[in-house]
């Protein structure tokens, strides 16, 4: 998985700068993700990476993510597609996770 570190006075000045386009691109994805696709697929070895697709933070705080994953998983090539919400303290509500290939 690739990682990007991003501190929060670039993330304000791209949210600021570009308004919602801005917060598309530093929108954080929870780790979580990657640890709930490996139990969901009963993968031994996930590599590869998650993207960003659309997300929502509700009036209640609770997030809702679409992301993207393409790499193996145990040592086959996959695309897989995954909605993931978690409550306002961080918690995974929902977890749906569909293979493409």
């Amino acid at each position: 998985m690739q990682k990007v570190a991003l501190d929060q006075t670039a993330k304000k000045y791209w949210s600021e700068y570009f308004k919602e386009y801005g917060k598309q691109w530093v929108r954080d994805i929870p780790r979580r993700i990657k640890r709930a696709a490996t139990r969901h697929l009963q993968a031994s070895v996930l590599t590869g990476e998650f993207a960003p697709l659309a997300g929502d933070v509700s009036a209640d705080g609770s997030l809702s993510i679409e992301a993207a994953f393409t790499g193996q998983v145990d040592d086959q090539d996959a695309k897989i597609l995954i909605t993931a919400t978690f409550n306002n303290e961080g918690k995974l509500n929902e977890f749906i996770c569909n293979r493409i290939s």
